[in-house]
């Protein structure tokens, strides 16, 4: 994926670390971050954010799980529903 046109510095980082870049221009952004005040502090804070985020994660306790797991079980399938296309008269 290459980046969006314009300076968005917020999208960019999300972009690059999410892995959604291309090795191009991953490489091009890596070069860009060493100029870039906005894009560096973008950068820095999605991962601080992920960090903090992973760290204040909590374990769901056993037994909610397994409620959870056998309430999801538990449950009937999704009815998909068909969509016919309506064309016009020929």
């Amino acid at each position: 994926m290459r980046l969006p046109r314009g300076h968005q510095p917020e999208l960019n980082a999300a972009l690059y670390l999410a892995g959604e870049l291309g090795r191009r221009t991953r490489r091009w952004f890596e070069r860009h971050l060493l100029e870039c005040e906005d894009c560096w502090r973008e950068v820095t804070l999605g991962r601080l954010g992920r960090r903090l985020a992973e760290e204040l994660r909590e374990i769901a306790p056993a037994k909610l799980r397994d409620d959870v797991r056998a309430a999801v079980s538990a449950a009937p399938a999704p009815r998909r529903r068909r969509f016919r296309a309506h064309g016009g008269s020929s």
